[in-house]
């Protein structure tokens, strides 16, 4: 091997691991208690890890422009909430 080789593979051994990209994207709307009461950090260290990944939803945006979402997990009601929902589905 020659010097820019072994240069090149001793960069390669000592990066960080690159952030893998998301198998499953979970797009959430819920009230702030129940984003405190279920998306505590120990689940979203886990959730992570195995390729999972949570994503709030702002419910005064059209979902169109913040996903894609593989899952969207919602815990709102109102006229207002269904139609962002319902937009989503056009």
């Amino acid at each position: 091997m020659g010097l820019i080789q072994n240069e090149k593979e001793h960069y390669r051994q000592h990066q960080p691991p690159q952030p893998q990209q998301p198998k499953l994207v979970v797009g959430y709307a819920l009230t702030s208690k129940k984003v405190e009461s279920f998306l505590q950090p120990k689940l979203e260290r886990l959730a992570r890890k195995k390729g999972i990944l949570f994503i709030a939803i702002d419910p005064n945006k059209p979902l169109s422009d913040q996903g894609p979402f593989n899952v969207v997990l919602h815990k709102l009601s109102g006229k207002e909430w269904c139609k962002v929902l319902e937009s989503s589905h056009h």
